[in-house]
């Protein structure tokens, strides 16, 4: 009886902790872990000049040693004659990771990613309570030291001599239907990232589906072993996941080897082939790999009707609500360890959304070069552009370089050459000062690292300030200098003025060593050596699907595919409506609701909830949100403290929610000029562990890794007539992209919609109130325009001159 009731609290402390970290566990579908994380095909290096260890990123997936007897490929966009940079000195510093990461391990994590998305989008869709775990050893299970003692009471694999060691590919937990084991085999795609997809010989196939049928028939064992004590009898089905399969291939190859039909059929519990085949989840129902992300209508009716077949055409009546917790409580509770794939020997346990997002972001910001940039390194021109993308690495270079002068023993010079620029110069200056102090110790004197403000956008005389303020620098004849966000175009008041800095510093300096960035690529000085960086390192592939369509539309190179997959898709984009009677305002920034919608979704993912700095947890300082609307401001007080004028209503919002708030606006930049400048030096080096609420164009070049974003406009938008689906490609380009890996999109939904690209998202319920119903005062009918490339590009010219 004492074991009973020992055995029974255990049961149902797994369970209270299990409905702590997935609260709607018996009304919707969860991942374990979330989002699929990738092997990288890195390779350890060492940044030239500086000592900073950094993974470099090769041009293809190779695995292998970093040897190039090609010309590197065209799909980066780069001037051949960059590739001279490849150099058997540069070679020399770079060493192979400790574990070699394979082409069917690519391939293998591509496959895994597209049938949880697919999976994921159905439970969604059809608003399923079940637990879609990937990539669960069973050697994980129960295998926590501080469960032991009560674990040795409970089925476990290692009970079982012949089928102790093995994992699950797919471990489907449903509330009414059972468990659903799923095998995957990523035959047919073609190696590394690429998404394209060859058949396979059929002899090829039949081997693989052989390999199959065994690994399901030994999970089963496993499953029904493991759920013996609580759930006896309960239903369990298995799968075959073939996602670059046709069912008419496979339905020949099994038609043509009887004996592997019957295995097959015998697995799957199909009396025939066509039955078996209509068990099996094929390319047929899922989405297409080129575009694996996005599961339309059509592929969700396919998909339902495949799980009409497979899992949803009976009930299992003996799984009551305690049952299934009981059961998901084994499989992903805290005597089970979740983890997933890591570049060092430590176990790292990824179990809900917002550890996913604070690991993912973790690795999205390790110092990662491409071998271009690598070989732009080991040349070390004196005089450089880099121009790209948001996210291309362009201001780590720059610290890269401002790190080498410091260990020469030079001084390093950061300007920032108007206000948009000064949160991304402060943070260079402070990353300059942190590496130089972490890393090993020079044998030289290192140099001093100066920040000098200038405004060339508002003060046209700044640029012969700035010139004679470095020159007085200078140091026999020597001078070092970074800026970022720099601006050559001709058409812009501040561009003319960037290039005369450029020659008058040059023509006054006899030794200039100069690199700026920028993502404008109009009317470069021949001066400067221009570098094109289109490889995107530091946003997760579904932050960077909503940046990519409209980035041709200003005149900005476009990003390229490096061959080699990111360390991971990242979760869905949350999109949160400002509409129905809670809200107000015509735009979410001046709505209260807004605000504690956007909190409910950092609860959600656990922001601030953990000690400050841990690795596994988000903290308020990790989070932006962003708007182009110049009413964002906080409360304004008087001399004795009293509110003359209120916070803008999103601050109010997150404020009543309990999120500790700093504000970033234009209105101080008006008329409080001291405090708009401490707060962008608190942001730019996120000082306090606050949520920062900015107009976007005060936090360029800045990087966080959950970023909401809402849609709003100013008075010069109506001055100039910019429509709303203008306003929101400035948002993507500008505000999206500050974003690393959860992005929130706060939209007022219009009465005629855009033409906005159809992307997989996720809308997550966040207030307790009734489902709102559109509030035709807060929306605003759109009529749609045609634009061309060179109309958003002029758009944003008049943003920065703005």
């Amino acid at each position: 009886m004492a074991v009973r009731n020992t055995q029974q609290a255990q049961a149902d402390h797994w369970r209270q902790i299990v409905t702590s970290l997935y609260p709607d566990a018996l009304t919707r579908t969860y991942c374990v872990p979330p989002v699929q994380f990738n092997r990288v095909p890195y390779f350890r290096g060492t940044a030239p000049g500086t000592g900073e260890p950094v993974l470099v990123l090769p041009d293809c997936p190779t695995g292998g040693a970093l040897v190039h007897t090609a010309p590197p490929s065209r799909r980066h966009f780069i001037p051949p004659s960059q590739h001279s940079m490849w150099t058997q000195e540069s070679l020399s510093q770079i060493h192979l990771a400790p574990e070699r990461v394979q082409e069917s391990d690519i391939r293998d994590d591509f496959a895994q990613n597209h049938v949880m998305l697919n999976l994921q989008e159905l439970g969604d869709s059809r608003h399923e309570a079940m637990f879609i775990l990937s990539q669960l050893q069973f050697g994980s299970y129960l295998n926590k030291p501080a469960y032991a003692a009560a674990a040795k009471q409970l089925p476990r694999p290692r009970d079982l001599a012949q089928d102790r060691q093995g994992d699950f590919d797919f471990l489907l937990i449903h509330r009414q239907h059972g468990i659903l084991i799923g095998e995957l085999k990523s035959v047919g795609k073609k190696k590394g990232a690429s998404n394209e997809t060859h058949p396979p010989a059929d002899p090829f196939l039949a081997k693989k589906v052989k390999q199959a049928v065994k690994q399901l028939d030994k999970s089963e064992r496993v499953v029904r072993h493991l759920v013996s004590d609580i759930g006896p009898g309960i239903t369990v089905k298995k799968t075959l996941f073939l996602p670059y399969i046709s069912c008419d291939q496979l339905e020949r190859v099994l038609d043509n080897d009887e004996q592997l039909k019957q295995a097959v059929c015998q697995s799957l519990g199909a009396a025939n082939t066509a039955e078996a085949v209509q068990l099996c989840c094929f390319s047929d129902q899922l989405s297409q790999p080129a575009s694996y992300w996005h599961v339309t209508p059509a592929v969700l009716s396919q998909l339902s009707t495949w799980w009409q077949h497979r899992m949803a055409c009976t009930v299992d009546t003996r799984l009551t609500d305690q049952l299934y917790l009981d059961i998901v409580a084994r499989f992903v509770g805290p005597a089970t360890t979740v983890s997933v794939p890591c570049y060092n020997n430590v176990r790292v346990e990824v179990r809900t959304a917002g550890q996913a997002v604070a690991e993912l972001g973790r690795r999205l910001a390790l110092l990662v070069l491409t071998l271009q940039q690598l070989g732009l390194m080991n040349r070390d021109p004196p005089l450089v552009y880099i121009t790209g993308a948001p996210g291309t690495g362009k201001t780590v270079m720059l610290v890269l370089q401002g790190l080498r002068w410091l260990r020469q023993g030079h001084d390093v010079h950061v300007l920032s050459t108007w206000d948009a620029a000064r949160a991304v110069s402060t943070s260079i200056k402070q990353q300059l000062e942190m590496s130089l102090s972490a890393g090993p110790t020079p044998s030289l004197t290192p140099g001093s690292v100066s920040y000098h403000g200038h405004d060339f956008l508002d003060r046209e005389e700044d640029v012969e300030k700035a010139v004679a303020d470095l020159v007085a620098c200078m140091k026999n004849g020597h001078l070092h200098v970074l800026v970022d966000e720099a601006v050559f175009s001709s058409s812009l008041k501040h561009g003319p003025r960037h290039t005369r800095f450029v020659t008058r510093l040059a023509q006054q300096v006899p030794h200039l060593y100069l690199w700026c960035a920028g993502t404008n690529n109009r009317d470069i000085p021949p001066a400067l050596q221009t570098q094109v960086f289109t490889v995107p390192l530091r946003s997760a592939p579904a932050v960077l699907r909503e940046i990519q369509p409209v980035i041709h539309r200003f005149k900005v190179h476009d990003y390229s595919d490096s061959g080699v997959p990111a360390p991971g898709d990242g979760l869905s984009v949350i999109r949160l409506s400002h509409h129905g009677n809670a809200h107000t305002g015509r735009w979410p920034v001046n709505c209260a609701q807004c605000g504690q919608d956007i909190a409910a979704v950092l609860r959600r993912l656990g922001v601030g909830r953990s000690a400050a700095n841990s690795p596994s947890r988000l903290s308020y300082r990790d989070v932006f949100v962003l708007t182009r609307s110049h009413d964002l401001q906080d409360d304004v007080t008087d001399e004795a403290g009293r509110v003359t004028s209120p916070a803008s209503g999103v601050v109010q919002g997150l404020k009543d929610a309990g999120v500790p708030v700093s504000v970033l606006g234009v209105q101080d930049w008006l008329h409080n000029r001291a405090r708009w400048e401490g707060a962008v030096q608190d942001v730019a080096v996120a000082a306090t562990d606050t949520v920062t609420v900015a107009v976007y164009g005060c936090v360029k070049g800045l990087e966080r890794r959950v970023v909401a974003v809402l849609q709003g406009r100013h008075q010069r938008d109506d001055d100039v007539g910019r429509t709303d689906e203008q306003t929101d490609r400035l948002d993507r380009l500008d505000a999206v992209s500050r974003c690393t890996t959860q992005l929130i999109m706060v939209r007022t939904p219009p009465v005629t919609t855009t033409t906005t690209p159809s992307l997989t998202t996720t809308t997550i319920p966040t207030t307790t109130h009734p489902t709102p119903q559109p509030n035709t005062t807060t929306t605003t009918a759109i009529t749609p325009t045609t634009t061309n490339d060179d109309d958003d590009h002029h758009l944003r010219q008049k943003e920065e001159r703005q």
